[in-house]
């Protein structure tokens, strides 16, 4: 018995110095790691601003298939929260914020962890030769506070001396995550575009195919000629021509120089002895762009546009559409349209 209350006394001794040295610990912890990757500042800030995106580059994700996320907040940008939990205490549970972001140079999350406290982890982005340097820091505040939390203010104290070790393997596998997958995005930079992504209605359309011509010019002179043809063809049939000139092109047309001149025409049988052929765009999600200036820039918009819906994750439909709105194919107001899977729509 007297063994008994020794060890218990010792036991006690032990605690209260271990209490007490933890008031002498530091009340804050820092990790910090980087990595270099191949492609615009730009590119990494909008992945970053993306939270959704955030599992496909987790060092966490793939340690519990049975997490569960939730998603709240704007689909990018300041105020995108995601919050998970998990049976598996190297993962646990909590949620992140994005609360700060300046444009391709630094985005802030604050983590919050419950009971265990709250972090601030940053991104900073800077350029070196031609690529993008990435830090990725985190701050944790470690206060001991007499209320219920003051167990794990306790115990906090003790593990943020080797937060650096825990963590910073997580860091650089998140990294290189990212790495990965942003090298596998076209090398352009998308900074200083806005896409919006609208749910578009069902369309009827008349069309004839073009071949497009040696340069400019003659491609005009011929998209000209087929506006003609089917501004006629809509009146000696009846129909109402609802809205102006569009293009439409696959993938593979347009490598080919190839590409549909439709206008919008709500018909409800078309002939079938006519070059002029009929097709439906169905309703749904579209990435677009509205694009005033030549046709040399629109097409450097169209790329972009192209990456930028990559690196948010949205996959097109193999179909680029240009509305336009103004002026003709080489000058003008265009609008830049990617049709995009029901799901994107978000």
């Amino acid at each position: 018995m007297r063994l008994l209350l020794r060890l218990l006394g010792l036991l006690l001794v032990v605690t209260v110095l271990l209490i007490g040295l933890a008031f002498a610990l530091p009340d804050r912890a820092h990790v910090e790691r980087s990595i270099t990757i191949a492609r615009p500042q730009s590119q990494i800030y909008l992945l970053l601003t993306s939270l959704r995106r955030f599992n496909d580059w987790s060092p966490w994700f793939r340690r519990d298939p049975a997490a569960t996320y939730v998603f709240s907040g704007p689909d990018s940008g300041v105020g995108a929260k995601l919050a998970w939990k998990s049976a598996r205490s190297d993962v646990g549970e909590g949620s992140q914020t994005l609360v700060a972001a300046i444009p391709e140079q630094v985005v802030t999350f604050e983590l919050d962890f419950g009971v265990r406290g709250t972090s601030t982890a940053r991104f900073d982005l800077s350029t070196q030769n031609d690529e993008t340097r990435v830090t990725w820091r985190l701050d944790s505040s470690l206060p001991l506070h007499l209320d219920e939390t003051f167990g794990w203010g306790v115990v906090g104290r003790y593990l943020g001396l080797f937060m650096d070790r825990m963590v910073g393997p997580d860091f650089e596998q998140g990294l290189s995550n990212m790495k990965q997958l942003a090298e596998t995005f076209p090398n352009v930079d998308v900074g200083g575009i806005a896409p919006q992504v609208v749910d578009t209605p069902a369309r009827r359309l008349i069309y004839v195919v073009l071949d497009a011509g040696a340069d400019d010019a003659e491609t005009l002179r011929r998209w000209n000629g087929a506006v003609a043809q089917l501004t006629r063809f809509a009146a000696q049939n009846g129909l109402a021509i609802a809205g102006p000139p569009l293009s439409l092109a696959s993938a593979q047309d347009a490598s080919a120089g190839r590409f549909q001149l439709a206008l919008p025409a709500p018909y409800d049988v078309m002939p079938e002895d006519t070059i002029v052929r009929g097709r439906e765009l169905a309703a749904g999600p579209a990435a677009q762009l509205l694009h005033r200036g030549n046709v040399s820039e629109r097409r450097k918009l169209v790329e972009k546009l192209r990456a930028w819906l990559m690196v948010k994750g949205l996959r097109a439909q193999d179909l680029l559409i240009e509305e336009y709105a103004e002026g003709d194919l080489l000058q003008g107001t265009t609008r830049i349209v990617f049709p995009l899977p029901p799901a994107a729509s978000r």
